[in-house]
């Protein structure tokens, strides 16, 4: 058996050069010189003891069959190294911090307005989660809680069921929609919002669902809140975001009124899905927060 130690810095070398498919384009993407990309390849091949390369075109060379596997396997590998390191250091962190995220943008605000309430004290992540990384997320320990639109169960995974969210619409009085108790999404035809730029998968329920509407994004909610008082644009806001500090500023002198949407499409179920190994840890703050949920 050979005892073989190679270098992890050659190895991404040899992924890169397969992205880019010339010494130099790889010097440059990687901010090294061209020779030492040469030297690192011809290193390579001497560590493994194999030709990577097929040299036989003066001044190109390309990679050969077993050069590809290699790059191929290689960049396996390094995935796997940045993912114990991430892992490594998410779970030192982890240690000593209660980190929550979400896939959507008001269990957050919700828990952020209610954090002095609860039983352990969270670090917010703001930035939000794709839907389709949640479970790496939590296995990877990058975080602790995160909040879902919909269950998630398997061997490692399991979801605390929180309550709804639902949209109310904030609409100038003198439009005919506001003397209504409750309006439909096809009500909203042909109207212009202004909407936050990241509010996660109530974006697409909106767009899908309001026929030739206009949405105004915004990507600051201090912008949001600025153009609110010098305009009469309609904006959503949800019974978990209707209390927050952020959306009551947003009332100051607004002159808007608050009209339900009764509409099947406007629900959205909520749960905290976290690693079954840390139920004890999180349970106890989801239970604190379905208690204190808006209806």
């Amino acid at each position: 058996m050979i005892n073989l130690t190679v270098n992890l810095e050659l190895l991404t070398e040899l992924v890169t050069f397969k992205r880019y498919g010339t010494l130099s384009a790889t010097a440059e993407h990687l901010m090294i010189t061209q020779p030492t990309v040469t030297r690192g390849m011809k290193r390579l091949e001497e560590e493994l003891c194999v030709t990577l390369f097929d040299r036989s075109v003066s001044n190109h060379i390309k990679l050969n069959d077993t050069g590809l596997l290699a790059a191929n396997e290689a960049a396996k590998l390094l995935k796997n190294v940045d993912d114990f390191t991430d892992k490594v250091l998410n779970y030192d962190r982890l240690r000593n911090e209660f980190t929550v995220a979400s896939i959507i943008p008001g269990p957050i605000g919700l828990l952020d307005f209610l954090k002095d309430q609860m039983p352990t004290r969270p670090v917010i992540n703001w930035q939000l989660v794709n839907p389709d990384n949640v479970a790496s997320d939590l296995e990877n320990l990058k975080e602790r809680l995160i909040f879902t639109d919909h269950e998630i169960i398997n061997d490692d995974l399991e979801s605390f069921y929180l309550g709804r969210e639902y949209l109310k619409l904030e609409i100038d009085p003198f439009n005919p929609l506001s003397q209504k108790k409750a309006v439909s999404f096809k009500d909203l035809t042909g109207m212009t919002f202004l909407v936050l730029q990241d509010i996660g998968t109530w974006r697409k329920i909106v767009e899908d669902n309001i026929p030739q509407a206009d949405f105004l994004y915004q990507n600051s909610i201090n912008a949001m809140n600025t153009i609110s008082q010098y305009s009469r644009f309609s904006f959503f806001v949800s019974n978990l975001t209707q209390a927050l500090p952020d959306t009551s500023n947003r009332f100051n002198g607004d002159p808007r009124i608050t009209v339900d949407i009764d509409d099947p499409k406007n629900e959205m179920e909520i749960y905290g899905t976290y690693l079954k190994s840390e139920r004890r840890v999180v349970q106890p703050l989801l239970k604190a927060l379905s208690q204190a949920w808006p209806k």
